[in-house]
């Protein structure tokens, strides 16, 4: 998962234009931030990663790329959690 692509998906959510978001900007001053797009970014990063984040997890984020590797992080223990079962 690159931050290029994240940011991409992200710019998709929030209706930017391409190349207008950057991964230091603060999650609860971008533009267009509210309920419903709190909920949709849980939708796309469980559709487009397979992680399911809680509420507080993102609440805990300050920046685009603090959000970014929490989801790698995420990510990282459900892949390792899968090994571990087969």
């Amino acid at each position: 998962m690159s931050l290029p692509r994240f940011l991409a998906e992200l710019e998709q959510l929030f209706e930017f234009n391409p190349g207008t978001l950057e991964s230091s900007a603060v999650i609860e001053d971008t533009p267009g931030w509210s309920s419903l797009t709190f909920m949709g970014l849980i939708a796309m990063v469980d559709e487009a990663y397979q992680v399911s984040l809680k509420p507080r997890q993102i609440h805990g984020c300050t920046t685009f790329a603090d959000l970014h590797a929490l989801i790698k992080v995420e990510r990282s223990r459900r892949v390792g959690s899968l090994k571990q079962s087969a």
